[in-house]
């Protein structure tokens, strides 16, 4: 049971979904006794197209896709392939920030969120 983290997206979620031009990107989120780790799948966008930030214990994955063809040149027999933008925010409790790390690769996002460590185990002497 997770009971440190939530999900900032369910009120805009509830209404975005009625739109059919909505995009999302499925997570997994779980913990161990050190630390969580958040599993983005973001088929077809580059490492340098995301940008992840922690700020006042929410992580936010924005992903960013342009697409580069030159359109006034361009004469598309079909398009399905549009400029998009999709972002997600997850609140994190005790968080050690100055050591979260992520990775890409083959299309999923890993972020690896260490916990701050506030029991320490005393010897008697």
């Amino acid at each position: 049971m997770i009971q440190n983290i939530s999900t900032r997206n369910l009120p805009n979620d509830l209404f975005d979904s009625l739109l059919p031009e909505r995009q999302d990107f499925k997570v997994d989120v779980y913990q161990d006794e050190d630390q969580y780790f958040v599993k983005a799948e973001l088929p077809g966008f580059n490492k340098e197209d995301i940008s992840i930030e922690y700020n006042e214990n929410t992580l936010t994955i924005t992903a960013s896709n342009v697409n580069t063809t030159n359109e006034e040149t361009s004469s598309y027999i079909i398009k399905e392939r549009n400029t998009s933008e999709v972002s997600r925010k997850f609140i994190f409790k005790n968080v050690n920030d100055t050591n979260i790390s992520a990775s890409m690769a083959d299309g999923i996002l890993t972020v690896n969120l260490p916990k701050k460590q506030y029991k320490k185990h005393i010897i008697i002497d």
